[in-house]
């Protein structure tokens, strides 16, 4: 029943019910800390194994020195009583097993066989050489899903070990509105810049509501919280692992509308069947659930007759904007209230009923009562309701991707629409098709998802927490629930929860002064007589009602939290540099502060827009874009600054975000760029109305580029990067390939294609395989010989090569270019490389794959030092020697975590990049399961090129930090990730970093 009671909360965020006072040795730990044996326990044997484990590393460290050079493969026993070790039901898996234990003997060269003997692990000894060693698992949660995690089994006792992440927090408290996912509160005046918080002079969350009752049990795919990694350019572990199964792939778009499979074999059927069934062709209720799936352009054209077989009345305006305003108010109650309430402190269950379906819906129809008893009872309404939301087709549909961005352009923007899907009344002669037809629809959406809101929650808390005697829930009932409803329909849930949040309504009877016409009843022709055929005879039935023409602009919204909304927009312009920062906020506050501004708010939010595509854009046609699935490619149509408007504050777009409309997912970026864009009347001048939030532009000599481009992701790394969420802005303008000129004042859509996918499920659907394939424990036997202890070494180890980043190259497609819009066919990042032994030479990568860059997880390395220092000689190299007395000497930590010997990796000198090809890039003599190293430290450049590399063969790649993530974690997260390449960064040596020591007092 965990979608009734609440959402799924994270292992990594739990905390221990007892023993937090305890001393450190005795307090509990977690159920899958590995069973070892703890005979022999002391600290004399602890501190001898680390002096092993330092001692093998030291002894490997020669062999791994030189370029090209790759560690040995341990062919090691997995079959040890562990359990943290994954079950796998694949006979595969244990047949492999076998054949690693029979090679165990072989995991070594030989001269490792003079080092210290190899003591076995004891479970003393693993908490101490692991503890601050991030765990990656998939959390199992319902219909097959997995949750990305990461926890420190070895380190329960010690609460402060959550403060490491591999994501930036969210700069402010607005931003929180891009996800569902559970997370602390932001304060009020929470404003990061870069990683550093600032104004932080109140620690306080004013007004926090809270959780309801009723908990949907949905989360944005992928993770929002994680869109922005530790480095500029990258994303998180658990939004990495979420894309290949993201709600844009998953929800693809609205399903071919289709009649039901009856009515397509109507005329084989026997004529009394066939009249049976036509007979109750116009009943409520009948095109529920009897296999039709809608057009719903089609179902509001043909009026109140069709709306009726889905069960819906033609409802009365005035009725449903005061039912709302009701509903709100109650939520608003529910969440902020002193006591706890639900809606049946306002009515009776009776009352309810005769609310919902004498004004609403049609009585139920007979089949809804199956299995339900009491028509009148709370559950035969949440049966209804959710029969009604769930009609296939009938309805906006905010699992999609493209709703939830273009929600605002149904509520302030008059049709026909030029960019989407939608009604274009000027098509139907119905006397009820108008121009706010489609408004109305999804008010009426909302209210009946409101409605089931409502319920629901009151069902949980009378019915199931109280056992209340007159709500009777049972196990069928929470499972048939569950059944019946979609992701569309859970969708609306989240939905009219924003929505709610977000307004106030108000129904006045005067209509609000517009630009143009909202009904269109008057031009109307009248509905002709014509003979009808077999299925129009029994089907059509005469419409006429009161409410038909009534104007939906009527039902007023007032925005409710624009304050808080405009300091999240300025926090955004600043972090991402925007120029003439003072004078645009000055712009916007003189409009949105001040008296008598709340009368034009109201006023902007009233009366509807209006707008067209511009002529010279006539080659595009926006209303192909919607569904559209390019990753390279996604057109708004804004709205340029108007001075007849109320407050001129651009269109839809910037309504809804001062409005805080803003569903959960990756629109929030494109709602806030968007919203900066319309409001600086110089920008939209220069670039035009027409923009792509998966690409990029180039203003006033800058680059603004949104991480959906590969290109943001791979500059993104150079010095002078602006990010925040998913846009970043760069310093580098790129140039045309052709004549070498900058680009100037234009967006930009740059072509990409998939990087080569791994045959079989995606990761995330890998289940305990991915914890299996990265413990830090690895895959077999536990002495201490068969762990490493890799550092990176001096930052010239690996690549002794000078690199410079030159410039950027765009070859443009001139065919599909139109007016401001740059169709990129290739773009190469271009270096300029020079090492000792030849001049410089000139090094391009095209940036062909839409490849991601994973910020690496922090870790906090084990405490400990090594007390010896081995007199160099030729088996003991002086990189090692000098790195780990370096280490023992100025740090009471380990410059890392072990990494036991089955995780084979190797390091590339960034030189050798330059030759090789996308099909080497994908062999390389890298073996199945091996990661590729690339040293970057030391340059941006560097990183730079290692990144553009990855983008030109098709490599994911790990972004590890030096002082931020050990060698031994960065390997493991890539094992974990399926990723082949780790990116070193920074500056110096493996060691502990500054932050760290202050935090956790340099232990």
């Amino acid at each position: 029943m965990s979608f009734f009671f609440g959402r799924r909360h994270s292992i990594s965020s739990a905390t221990l019910g007892q023993g937090d006072n305890l001393p450190r040795n005795e307090r509990g730990r977690r159920a899958s800390l590995p069973n070892v044996s703890d005979t022999n326990n002391t600290g004399s044997h602890t501190k001898g194994v680390i002096h092993d484990i330092f001692h093998k590393h030291r002894g490997d460290s020669e062999s791994g020195s030189s370029s090209g050079t790759k560690t040995s493969k341990s062919e090691a026993d997995i079959a040890r009583s562990n359990p943290t070790k994954p079950n796998t039901d694949s006979q595969d898996e244990h047949h492999a097993s076998h054949h690693h234990s029979d090679q165990a003997a072989k995991a070594h060269p030989s001269h490792h066989h003079e080092g210290p003997s190899h003591n076995q692990l004891t479970k003393k000894d693993i908490e101490t050489i692991f503890s601050g060693a991030p765990y990656f698992l998939l959390e199992k949660g319902k219909h097959g899903l997995f949750y990305p995690q990461i926890i420190f089994p070895f380190d329960d006792h010690d609460p402060t070990i959550q403060n490491l992440w591999d994501r930036r927090p969210l700069p402010h408290a607005s931003y929180t509105l891009c996800t569902l996912h559970a997370h602390l509160p932001v304060p009020d005046d929470w404003v990061i810049e870069g990683e550093m918080p600032v104004h932080l002079g109140h620690w306080k969350r004013s007004e926090a509501p809270k959780r309801a009752t009723f908990d949907v049990g949905v989360h944005e795919v992928p993770n929002m919280l994680s869109v922005n990694g530790k480095d500029a350019g990258t994303i998180g572990f658990r939004h990495f692992l979420e894309l290949p199964v993201a709600d844009s792939i998953v929800y693809a778009g609205p399903e071919k509308p289709r009649p039901c499979s009856d009515l397509l074999h109507l005329s084989t059927l026997p004529a009394t069947e066939a009249y049976e069934l036509m007979g109750h062709y116009n009943d409520p209720y009948a095109q529920c659930s009897d296999g039709t799936v809608h057009d719903r352009k089609k179902l509001l054209c043909e009026g109140p007759v069709a709306w009726k077989r889905i069960g819906v009345r033609d409802i009365d305006l005035r009725a449903l904007v005061e039912r709302l305003q009701t509903l709100k108010t109650l939520r608003y109650d529910i969440l902020h209230g002193d006591t706890p309430k639900t809606i049946l402190d306002m009515e009776c269950t009776r009352e309810l009923y005769s609310g919902l379906f004498n004004r609403f819906l049609y009585p139920p129809a007979r089949f809804l009562f199956a299995d339900v008893g009491d028509s009148h009872s709370l559950k035969a309404q949440i049966k209804a309701l959710t029969v009604v939301l769930a009609t296939p087709g009938a309805w906006f549909d905010f699992s999609l991707i493209d709703w939830r961005l273009h929600i605002g352009q149904v509520l302030f923007e008059n049709p026909p629409h030029d960019d989407g899907d939608f009604l274009d009344p000027d098509k139907s002669d119905k006397p009820w098709v108008h121009f706010t037809l489609e408004r109305k629809w999804f008010l009426v959406q909302m209210l009946l998802a409101a409605e089931l809101l409502m319920r629901l929650d009151a069902t949980v808390r009378v019915g199931m927490l109280q056992n209340a005697r007159d709500i009777d829930v049972s196990v069928h009932d929470v499972y048939e629930f569950d059944r019946l409803r979609s992701g569309k329909l859970n969708w609306d849930l989240v939905t009219v929860r924003r929505f709610l949040d977000s307004f106030h309504f108000t129904y006045n009877p005067v209509e609000p002064d517009h630009p143009s016409p909202t009904i269109h009843a008057p031009s109307k022709s009248p509905e002709r007589h014509h003979h009808r055929g077999f299925l129009e005879a029994f089907t059509h039935h005469s419409t006429s009602s009161a409410h038909n023409d009534e104007s939906a602009w009527r039902c007023h919204l007032a925005p409710s939290h624009v304050d808080q909304q405009l300091k999240g927009l300025f926090v955004f312009a600043d972090n991402i540099g925007w120029p003439g920062l003072d004078a645009f906020k000055s712009a916007l506050r003189s409009k949105l502060e001040g008296e008598g501004v709340e009368k034009k708010l109201e006023a902007a939010y009233t009366i509807p827009l209006t707008n067209s595509l511009p002529a010279e854009y006539s080659t595009l046609d926006l209303t192909k874009e919607m569904y559209s699935r390019s990753p390279s490619r996604r057109l708004l149509l804004l709205h340029s600054p108007h001075s007849i408007r109320p407050l001129n504050i651009g269109g839809w777009i910037t309504r809804s975000w001062l409005a805080g409309l803003v569903i959960p997912g990756e629109s929030i970026s494109h709602l806030l760029m968007a919203t900066i864009v319309e409001n600086d009347e110089e920008a939209m001048a220069t670039l035009g109305p027409v923009a792509n939030v998966y690409g990029g532009f180039t203003y006033k000599g800058k680059t603004w580029w949104s991480k959906k481009c590969i290109v943001g992701r791979v500059l993104a790394s150079q010095p002078g990067t602006k990010v925040c969420l998913a846009w970043l802005a760069s310093c580098i303008v790129p140039k045309n390939s052709k004549n070498g000129e900058h680009f100037v004042n234009t967006w930009y859509e740059v072509d990409v294609r998939e990087p080569p996918r791994r045959p079989g499920k995606p990761r995330i659907k890998h289940g305990n395989r991915l914890s299996f394939d990265s413990t830090p424990l690895g895959l077999g036997e536990l002495t201490s010989g068969v762990f490493l202890l890799p550092v990176d070494g001096p930052c010239d180890s690996w690549s002794k090569a000078n690199i410079d980043f030159q410039d950027l190259t765009f070859s443009v497609d001139t065919k599909r270019t139109s007016h401001n819009l740059t169709v990129v066919q290739k773009a190469y990042a271009n270096f300029l490389l020079a090492s000792t032994a030849t001049g410089p030479t000139p090094v391009s990568f095209e940036l062909a794959y839409n490849v991601r860059f994973i910020s690496s997880h922090e870790c906090r390395p084990p405490g400990g030092s090594v007390n010896y220092q081995n007199p160099p000689s030729t088996a003991d190299g002086g990189l090692s020697s000098s790195s780990s007395s370096h280490v023992s000497h100025r740090h009471h930590r380990l410059p890392g975590h072990p990494l036991h010997r089955s995780y084979a990796f190797k390091w590339v000198p960034l030189e050798s990049l330059a030759e090789t090809s996308h099909s080497d890039g994908h062999s390389s003599g890298l073996g199945k399961e091996e990661i590729l190293l690339l040293d970057a430290r030391g340059s941006h450049d560097k990183e730079t090129f290692a990144r553009a590399w990855c983008a030109s063969v098709g490599h994911h790649a790990v972004i590890g930090k030096v002082g931020r993530t050990c060698l031994a974690c960065c390997i493991r997260e890539a094992r974990a990730l399926q990723v082949k390449v780790v990116i070193r960064i920074g500056d110096g040596m493996s060691t502990p970093s500054s932050s760290i020591q202050v935090l956790y007092g340099g232990e």
